[in-house]
């Protein structure tokens, strides 16, 4: 429970920090004299998860099956603009904060549309562009992305992935994640 808090505790205040961060750098632009006004980098952000159907159905007398909890994969990319810097600093999907890291990849990027019977059919996840494309490869949960005032991006998206590009903070959303053909599991 503690350990809940503590990280509760510092995710909210990562994106207190974020949030001042993005304040400080607007007043400095306006302080400058800068009168255009920044244009997000991020593109299109696309967000997918290929869920798991449990292929073991429980025993005959009620008891319970080997079968444990499944989190889905999922499979998110931004598109940035062209040769523009990024580094990531926080990612949300579904109000959980999670270790991410960026890879940059080509597009388009396509899957097999099912991978438990390879069919050779495709589905595009992100079509083919000239700008940069990146994949969010997420890692371990760290626990809840605020706390209980939850920022109006969590409330609308279920993905919420926050950058840094220079000394700008920009925001990558996807109100609703895709879901891909399941998987089967054994």
């Amino acid at each position: 429970m503690r350990n809940t808090r503590s990280a509760a505790l510092k995710t909210a205040l990562l994106l207190v920090g974020l949030a001042l961060t993005a304040t400080v750098a607007a007043a400095q632009q306006q302080l400058s004299g800068a009168n255009a006004v920044a244009q997000s980098p991020v593109k299109e952000t696309l967000a997918y998860s290929r869920g798991i159907i449990r292929g073991t159905p429980p025993t005959s007398n009620g008891g319970a099956s080997s079968q444990g909890p499944f989190r889905p994969s999922y499979y998110i990319y931004l598109v940035i603009k062209k040769g523009t810097s990024i580094s990531l600093t926080g990612i949300c999907v579904h109000n959980k904060s999670y270790t991410a890291t960026l890879k940059k990849v080509e597009s388009p990027v396509l899957v097999e549309h099912d991978q438990s019977v390879p069919t050779g059919e495709k589905d595009t996840l992100v079509r083919k562009t000239s700008d940069d494309v990146y994949q969010l490869e997420i890692g371990q949960e760290k626990g809840d992305c605020s706390d209980q005032r939850k920022s109006e991006l969590e409330v609308r998206n279920e993905v919420v992935v926050c950058l840094k590009s220079g000394h700008s903070v920009w925001y990558g959303t996807v109100e609703k994640i895709k879901p891909l053909h399941p998987l089967s599991a054994m």
